[in-house]
């Protein structure tokens, strides 16, 4: 069967199989109940009484994320509207949110054996069920988790549900090697993105503040310009505030000696982008970066 073009991205998806992590046990759980056919009502899982609503939980943390964004113009200017602290608590407490509700991973369809009929005619024998990454605005891989049926539908009408807890999916796209989660994609209302760096504490349920209100993130950049005369100072914002990897996550905004041509920037970057690279906090915590010139 033909997949559909996903609304989100407008990338078609790329099956993964699926994880060992959303199978647990091989064809059935623990208790011998076969995953194929599940549904929420059955009787032996977690979800009986789900309804396939978003959490309420969730929805509430998503929207404090949107209230606490506010204009995204006002990121990185100084401007008084704009309260980092708020936003960044909100991003944190959304991340803890996710970790204590059930999120649904979809499945595609996808032609497995295919065979002739007698009149020549090819025919897909049988299919199988794969769950499917997306490619992020930076070409990365994304994992696309949804809070709802309805949000799942959305985005594909053809996709199944298979219930999880949300640690449970960010142990998935961390098996799969998928740096990203993005969650309700093609509703641009609910829509919330889990960086690699978030990934664990997802799983875990912590809080973990965004790199750019990290105290020790910034540190280490004001450190990497210690002997560094033309840099005045640097200082973080959020360059996706609305959490929905959109953009980079972190904006760098430097503070430069007036006057440098072309070249004297140049040969300033260079030295600092490897400085970056090799710093253990920057790289451990910063999962993306853009760098602003003031």
């Amino acid at each position: 069967m033909a997949i559909e073009r996903l609304p989100a991205t407008g990338d078609a998806p790329r099956a993964t199989g699926v994880p060992e992590s959303l199978v647990a046990g091989g064809e059935a759980d623990s208790a011998g109940f076969p995953w194929e056919g599940r549904t929420f009502d059955h009787h032996g899982t977690a979800f009986a009484a789900d309804d396939g609503a978003s959490p309420a939980v969730l929805t509430e943390a998503v929207a404090s994320v949107r209230a606490a964004a506010g204009r995204a113009e006002e990121w990185g200017s100084g401007q008084p509207g704009a309260d980092p602290l708020a936003l960044a608590n909100a991003i944190s407490d959304a991340v803890v949110a996710l970790s204590g509700c059930r999120l649904l991973v979809p499945l595609l369809a996808e032609a497995g054996d295919v065979g002739l009929t007698p009149e020549g005619r090819t025919v897909e024998k049988t299919q199988e069920l794969s769950i499917v990454t997306v490619a992020a605005p930076d070409g990365r891989r994304m994992m696309p988790v949804f809070s709802s049926v309805e949000t799942m539908r959305r985005w594909n009408r053809e996709a199944r549900p298979i219930p999880v807890p949300g640690p449970q999916a960010a142990i998935a796209a961390a098996q799969e090697g998928t740096d990203l989660i993005i969650v309700d994609p093609g509703t641009p209302e609910r829509e919330f993105g889990v960086r690699r760096t978030q990934l664990e504490a997802m799983a875990l349920g912590r809080r973990v503040p965004p790199a750019w209100a990290d105290p020790e993130v910034l540190l280490a950049f004001r450190a990497s310009l210690a002997d560094e005369p033309r840099a005045i100072g640097v200082r973080l914002a959020p360059a996706d505030p609305e959490a929905r990897l959109l953009a980079p996550e972190t904006e760098v905004i430097l503070s430069l000696r007036p006057g440098l041509d072309r070249e004297e920037l140049r040969s300033l970057l260079e030295p600092l982008q490897g400085r970056w690279a090799a710093s253990e906090v920057i790289a451990d915590r910063v999962d993306s970066l853009r760098v602003v010139i003031r």
